[in-house]
């Protein structure tokens, strides 16, 4: 079942096959450095488990994740857009997906309902660098003793690695970075600068969350050119939907970067 309410949309990458194999390939890397897609600490044995996930893009998390639960789970799907969900008719019979903005206040029939909501990878959504609203919006939607669980990169502890065979443009990859992180020169330091993530934590707990559990993780240098592949991929896509818009060639610019690192 798929539930439609057109909500203003104002994601900066794209959608399509090309983007649904970015997003595929980082839940199966991201899968890889974290052992897990759910964390061990949150139980997933109980009978009629609700489980919603935000932002749910081709459904491959719920997908995984119906496999795990019993079959009297019920999974739901949550996104402003679902054109890159695979057809109702080829999923799981116990997920649905629905048209919800994680900025909007959730409706009626959402309230409370959920014992697990899963978030992750929202940088390119948090507006000004506050994810206040969104926690806010998920703990109307989870039970009582419901589980919230979030996974980030956190973009203030990037580096990038100079090998001996290395081509000697090392330096372009923060460039890049720093470029679109102020949509060309025209804004302040946005998602990739500031610390939301980092400071998830405290957030959770200011906003009334108990027994919050950190788990921070670096990847194995072995799948790093992977993770820069999937970051090369959304940095095209930012310069096509966010940069080019903006004139000035700040496309072409972003792309030059790309070329060259890539």
């Amino acid at each position: 079942m798929v539930v439609t309410t057109p909500v203003k949309d104002n994601y900066m990458l794209s959608r399509g096959f090309g983007a649904n194999s970015r997003i595929n390939l980082q839940y199966y890397l991201w899968k890889d450095g974290s052992d897990y897609i759910i964390h061990p600490s949150i139980s997933i044995d109980g009978e009629n488990l609700r489980v919603a996930d935000i932002g749910s893009g081709t459904c491959i998390w719920l997908i995984e994740m119906s496999r795990r639960l019993k079959p009297s789970a019920q999974l739901d799907g949550l996104d402003v857009c679902h054109d890159q969900s695979p057809p109702t008719e080829l999923l799981p019979s116990n997920i649905s997906l629905r048209i919800h903005d994680c900025l909007s206040e959730p409706p009626a029939d959402l309230l409370g309902v959920y014992d697990i909501i899963h978030i992750q990878n929202f940088n390119s959504v948090i507006r000004d660098n506050d994810p206040v609203p969104v926690v806010k919006n998920m703990l109307k939607m989870l039970k009582a003793e419901g589980h919230l669980t979030w996974g980030e990169y956190d973009f203030q502890t990037w580096k990038s690695a100079t090998i001996s065979s290395g081509t000697g443009y090392d330096d372009e990859l923060p460039k890049l970075l720093e470029y679109n992180a102020t949509f060309g020169h025209t804004q302040k330091p946005n998602f990739q600068i500031h610390n939301w993530t980092a400071n998830l934590p405290e957030t959770f707990s200011e906003c009334g969350v108990v027994d919050v559990v950190v788990e921070r993780r670096s990847f194995s240098p072995e799948i790093s050119t992977f993770l820069l592949d999937t970051f090369m991929v959304a940095s095209w896509e930012i310069s096509k939907n966010v940069l080019d818009p903006l004139g000035g060639e700040r496309g072409n610019i972003a792309r030059k970067y790309i070329e060259t690192v890539g």
